[in-house]
């Protein structure tokens, strides 16, 4: 044995000839830290999120009122959102720590993406899907 210590809690003998080590509670069990009190957390894990959740309105109001469709078209705006927010949701509930900012950060500007490209990604591709429609008769118009 190297250190006292390991050689007071050394214990010879018995019957058995094998020896016999007393440890304690302590060094069988030991007590986890709480997850609140974890050195690694991120005081300002929200602000990623909360930036992506009030700004991700601004790009899909723009984007919907350059395709005029606040009267015509009220569900390109409503689709920009819902997907914005969508994407923006789980940035909420991710591991509050510095590895995950990154992370939290992506999904913040996708969200923000997203909103400004869905009104024009649905007019771009609904145009052409309608016409197909029209022309193969699946459609009265």
């Amino acid at each position: 044995m190297s250190t006292p210590r390991a050689a007071a809690e050394y214990d010879g003998g018995g019957d058995s000839g094998a020896p016999a080590v007393n440890w304690s509670h302590e060094q069988r069990h030991p007590v986890p830290r709480p997850r609140s009190a974890r050195a690694d957390a991120d005081p300002r894990w929200w602000v990623a999120p909360l930036a992506g959740t009030l700004s991700a309105p601004l790009p899909a109001i723009v984007a919907s009122g350059a395709e005029n469709a606040f009267a015509e078209r009220p569900f390109l705006l409503t689709g920009g959102l819902v997907l914005a927010y969508a994407l923006i949701l789980p940035s909420w509930f991710l591991a509050r720590t510095p590895a995950r900012r990154r992370r939290r950060k992506e999904l913040a500007v996708a969200g923000c993406v997203a909103a400004a490209a869905f009104p024009a990604l649905i007019s771009t591709l609904g145009r052409p899907a309608f016409l197909v429609l029209l022309f193969t008769g699946h459609v009265d118009g």
